[in-house]
């Protein structure tokens, strides 16, 4: 078996991938409490859940989500809508990593990234440190929205 070679920027696109794949997992998971919770909402039978309130992209979910909560007029819908638009800041840093170029090794892990709104090619490092951060947020976004769904009284 050859010696192990310590080299580091294998370590920083070790960092990187772990990064990506917890800020994805971190997420995803929030975005699947918004979805289950506006299943409830809506009172959709398990049936038709994944053919109705998984067909939605995060934007137009975000959309659906914030219009359906809106609609409960009561303390609770501001609250939600709060934590909604949160989830969409987290939407853009989403599209950033998961449609940029990654350079994994590169300056603590670099991601290239032309957003559709500027058409500007951007450049962002250190993005193993900043993906724990944003997973971070995702994770704690997360609780929070299951702290305000699960207090919300049921709509007859």
């Amino acid at each position: 078996m050859p010696p192990l070679i310590y080299d580091e920027s294998l370590l920083t696109a070790e960092d990187t991938y772990r990064s990506i794949g917890r800020f994805i997992f971190e997420f995803s998971q929030a975005e699947y409490t918004i979805r289950h919770y506006l299943g409830e909402e809506i009172g959709i039978s398990e049936k038709y859940f994944s053919s109705v309130i998984e067909s939605y992209d995060v934007g137009a979910l975000c959309n659906v989500a914030l219009r359906v909560f809106d609609l409960r007029e009561d303390q609770s819908a501001a609250e939600i809508k709060k934590l909604i638009n949160k989830f969409q800041e987290l939407k853009d840093e989403r599209n950033r990593i998961a449609h940029g170029l990654w350079v994994p090794f590169k300056d603590g892990g670099t991601v290239h990234y032309t957003s559709r709104n500027s058409l500007k090619l951007k450049t962002f490092n250190e993005q193993a440190t900043n993906l724990g951060q944003l997973a971070d947020r995702a994770c704690s976004l997360r609780a929070e929205l299951e702290r305000v769904f699960t207090s919300i009284p049921r709509l007859p």
